[in-house]
């Protein structure tokens, strides 16, 4: 090893053979460094995605701006899950052109589908988003049971039901058929209350 300038013991920085690898100095990178399980390489296709997906308009930042490298791993902490198939999807064998890579992962619907969510995941829980869209994040609310909120009343709920179920099945990527689902909450709410109990709403 050589000296070259000062170290904590005795005032000297000492090489120890990596170019930039100095003990007591900044440690080396490969060019390649990972973070969350993500290679450089990786994080960059990630960014060129993020832009496509959710670019920069009306005021809003593109998802390539904000899905950082702590974003990122902020999601995959929660999401450990994701780091597999959003790998894959990320994987150099795919075009470099992000609309043709995109279309090559409509037949690999879980991999496309980590790819999406992490991307919508730490675009949505950055909070400068959350600022600009008005939304204050998770809020305690209290509920009484024995009242029918104002959204029940005005039929909210019946929409939402007589649309029917809309998400689609990660491993096959096809829509979700549920036989027999209600269509509107009185339905529902008869359906789930057990014969002969209290279903709450006595002496409302």
């Amino acid at each position: 090893m050589t000296e070259v300038g000062t170290s904590d013991s005795d005032n000297r920085t000492v090489e120890t053979g990596a170019p930039t690898d100095l003990e007591g100095g900044m440690p080396a990178t490969d060019g390649n460094q990972t973070v969350a399980g993500l290679t450089t390489g990786e994080r960059t296709v990630l960014r060129q995605i993020a832009d496509s997906l959710i670019p920069a308009a009306h005021g809003m930042p593109s998802a390539a701006e904000i899905v950082t490298d702590d974003r990122l791993a902020f999601v995959l902490r929660a999401r450990p899950d994701l780091l597999e198939p959003l790998k894959a999807s990320l994987r150099p064998e795919l075009s470099p052109d992000v609309p043709a890579r995109l279309e090559g992962l409509k037949e690999e619907p879980t991999n496309v589908s980590a790819l999406q969510l992490t991307i919508v995941a730490g675009y949505y829980t950055d909070k400068r988003v959350k600022e600009l869209i008005g939304y204050p994040g998770q809020m305690a609310i209290d509920v009484k049971s024995w009242l029918v909120p104002p959204y029940i009343e005005e039929g909210l709920i019946d929409a939402v039901l007589a649309r029917g179920a809309t998400w689609r099945d990660p491993s096959t990527g096809q829509r979700i058929v549920v036989a027999d689902a209600p269509h509107t909450y009185a339905e529902r709410f008869t359906s789930s209350a057990p014969q002969g109990e209290n279903d709450g709403r006595d002496g409302a």
